[in-house]
């Protein structure tokens, strides 16, 4: 099947594949096997779980561009509580052996908050069920055992979450600057691009690239070069929306993506992030900053290279016309007129 999914999609999906694989398998099973053998309450208490698996899985397997495998994957989790809930009140069932992987396979794929208060209301459930099925003593060993696996699923999921973000901050984000690096550009253009194909919303790029830098490295030295850098980042970050997105291309030259942003509002984004730069007096060692920069609007059925291409020559356009301006890509057709 040929996909076009991002790297990053690609890989959540496949991780999400393996996990609905292994849940699928005992949700299939007991759901035929009880209906069977004349369990039938129990049986279809099941279907639903094993539905949102067979559901999630085919958005997962199709080249839909949404994300809503991960709805029909929380829904599982929420509806599986049900069943195991409910086997624990029969003594022929036995629930209370999948009570803990419940709860662990919640705090892994749920949301954390809404983890924390639905595993705690099933835990609480299943700690009551434990002493009216056990008796005192028996139903105390469970409850303590239950709410062991409850604190080390929580500190799991913590950390696990905590380490996601750092790992996301370390793949994605450029060490000196800390903007986002082309790793992350290539991902955030491919969703751009995606977006403009379902509604048409359109973006535009601007590449910017900073007027004799190698100047400010020769007369005060590296260091300050990477102070300029990071000065310029922290610029356009605090100059720019929120929903902005600012990418250290390679050396001094940079990249802003502006969703919902046509050419025309995008060349006044630049001229004036151009001459507020030009302007700011705190520059590092008072090193007078200009740059230089091209814009492209996402056109239909391009790919992302040809885009940034497009940007690039127009940057090229801007530096061979002096430097400190702002030029279109050479392709973008006329009638504005810059």
């Amino acid at each position: 099947m040929q996909s076009d999914w991002s790297p990053l999609e690609a890989a959540e999906r496949k991780m999400s594949l393996v996990m609905h694989l292994a849940g699928l398998v005992p949700s299939l099973f007991f759901c035929i096997y009880h209906i069977s053998y004349g369990e039938l309450w129990f049986g279809l208490t099941v279907v639903p779980c094993a539905s949102m698996l067979l559901v999630s899985l085919y958005f997962i397997c199709t080249d839909q561009n949404d994300q809503r495998y991960k709805l029909f994957d929380r829904l599982f989790l929420m509806l599986a509580c049900v069943p195991v809930l409910a086997a624990m009140l029969d003594h022929d069932l036995h629930g209370e052996y999948f009570v803990q992987a419940l709860i662990l396979a919640c705090f892994l794929n749920l949301p954390t908050m809404l983890a924390e208060r639905f595993v705690m209301a099933v835990t609480l459930i299943a700690v009551g069920i434990g002493f009216w099925r056990f008796g005192d003593q028996e139903g105390l060993r469970f409850a303590i055992g239950l709410i062991a696996l409850h604190i080390f699923a929580w500190g799991v999921a913590r950390i696990v979450v905590q380490q996601n973000n750092e790992l996301h901050e370390l793949a994605f984000r450029d060490s000196l600057t800390k903007a986002y690096n082309r790793r992350a550009l290539f991902d955030e253009l491919f969703k751009a691009q995606k977006h403009y194909q379902r509604s048409r919303q359109t973006a535009t790029i601007i590449m910017l690239d900073l007027d004799n830098f190698k100047q400010v490295n020769d007369q005060y030295g590296h260091p300050v070069g990477d102070e300029v850098l990071c000065w310029f980042v922290q610029k356009l970050q605090h100059d720019t929306r929120a929903n902005d997105r600012v990418f250290r291309y390679g050396g001094e030259e940079f990249l802003i993506l502006l969703g919902g942003t046509s050419m025309e509002q995008a060349y006044s984004v630049s001229e004036k992030l151009r001459h507020s730069i030009a302007n700011d007096e705190s520059t590092p060692h008072g090193s007078f900053i200009t740059f230089s920069a091209g814009l492209a609007e996402i056109k239909p059925g391009e790919d992302i290279d040809t885009w940034i291409t497009r940007a690039d020559n127009g940057l090229y356009h801007a530096k061979h016309a002096g430097r400190n301006q702002t030029w279109l890509a050479p392709s973008t057709p006329a009638g504005f007129d810059i």
